[in-house]
């Protein structure tokens, strides 16, 4: 269950998903497929964007300076 904003700089807790972006993660684990959300609040998805590695870990990447009138769009991003 996601509780709090992944950036450890925030931690602002989750009350609703209509704010910022959610991602699902799904990978095996000996014979268990391990399933794993991650959540990042509005205001951090503006500024950060999650990053995967191969071995399935997920973590946070700045993102490179925007133009003003580019900044992403907030979403549900589903990952398997």
């Amino acid at each position: 269950m996601i509780s709090q904003c992944m950036n450890p700089a925030c931690g602002k807790e989750l009350h609703y998903l209509r704010n910022g972006r959610v991602i699902r993660t799904t990978h095996r684990h000996g014979g268990q497929v391990k399933v794993e959300h991650f959540w990042l609040c509005g205001e951090c998805h503006v500024d950060y964007d999650f990053l995967f590695a191969k071995d399935g870990h997920v973590s946070l990447t700045r993102r490179p300076n925007y133009v003003a009138s580019t900044k992403p769009a907030l979403d549900l991003l589903l990952v398997s």
